[in-house]
């Protein structure tokens, strides 16, 4: 599994000095049919095409490679929630953050105790501007023991700043920074925080 955070920030994001994406988590899928569906989404974000029509159609392909890899009812129960994670995250990186989360719900219809769908369904919400849903779904996410636990604790962090509770974003980014000390996104969002107070 790997961290994957959509890059592109908002203007009004920028404006308002806060972290504007929250992170998903992608899901393994080795010599299957759902392969190439997740190597697409670990690079889905990292994408720097040089036209914006071109890399709109790489994702719509990509997308295309996950639908066939479900339709092909050829992968086991993991594979198939794995699959439904890495295409969320692939819609994630076009912002179609509604599409992302029903993938992220069709995960869990595959398993329902798969914690990092759970987290990653916090994420679209949190993108979404649904911070107290994003959290709820987040913690449950947590809770269940996600294997990639920085990762919700940064969009924790996410959520708390805009839900005006600088004490929670702190703490939050903290426990990131704890569990991934060479991620430097929570040192930063920690020291943003501290210069503002």
């Amino acid at each position: 599994m790997s961290r994957s955070c959509i890059l592109a920030v908002g203007a009004a994001a920028l404006l308002a000095a806060l972290p504007a994406i929250a992170c998903a988590q992608s899901m393994t899928v080795f010599g299957g049919v759902g392969e190439e569906c997740w190597r697409a989404a670990n690079v889905a974000n990292m994408l720097n095409m040089q036209s914006a029509g071109l890399e709109a159609r790489w994702k719509a392909d990509a997308i295309g490679s996950c639908d066939d890899a479900l339709k092909s009812g050829k992968m086991d129960r993991k594979d198939t929630a794995a699959t439904w994670i890495n295409r969320g995250i692939l819609e994630m990186s076009r912002e179609r953050y509604a599409a992302a989360r029903g993938n992220f719900k069709d995960a869990l219809a595959a398993i329902p105790t798969l914690a990092e769908a759970h987290v990653d369904i916090g994420s679209a919400l949190i993108n979404l501007k649904r911070y107290q849903e994003g959290v709820q779904e987040t913690e449950q996410g947590l809770q269940m023991g996600a294997k990639e636990p920085e990762r919700g604790w940064y969009n924790l962090g996410i959520a708390y700043e805009h839900l005006n509770d600088p004490k929670k974003a702190y703490d939050s980014y903290k426990q990131a920074s704890v569990l991934s000390p060479q991620w430097k996104d929570p040192r930063a969002e920690m020291a943003r925080l501290d210069a503002t107070q």
